[in-house]
């Protein structure tokens, strides 16, 4: 396509980009650097547990069962858990050698 300035599409091509780039630059999203947890220290899930104050966690006990709450406050020798799931009345303190496994919710 021919212009009468003698330019080729330029402006068509220009349009079409935009048109299947969606028009917008596309950015990265980065988190924020959340400290690094020593794996091989034996207060892990003391660390992790302290990086997720306030937020939701699932906590896997060694029995076996499962606890879905907000982290309220970490202590050295337990953690205490509110906002529990299907039990909203109720709050949990949880020796922290009890605990199998903490699940975090990765983020968005």
């Amino acid at each position: 396509m021919v212009h009468r300035h003698g330019r080729s599409g330029v402006g068509l091509v220009v349009l079409l980009l935009c048109a299947l780039g969606g028009g917008t630059l596309a950015v990265p999203m980065t988190r924020a650097e959340e400290p690094a947890i020593e794996l091989n220290s034996a207060d892990v899930l003391r660390q992790l547990l302290e990086q997720q104050v306030g937020k939701r966690v699932k906590v896997k006990l060694l029995s076996g069962q499962d606890l879905d709450g907000k982290v309220a406050k970490v202590g050295t020798q337990a953690v205490a858990l509110t906002e529990l799931s299907g039990m909203e009345f109720f709050d949990a303190t949880v020796r922290l050698d009890q605990v199998a496994a903490v699940i975090v919710r990765r983020g968005k």
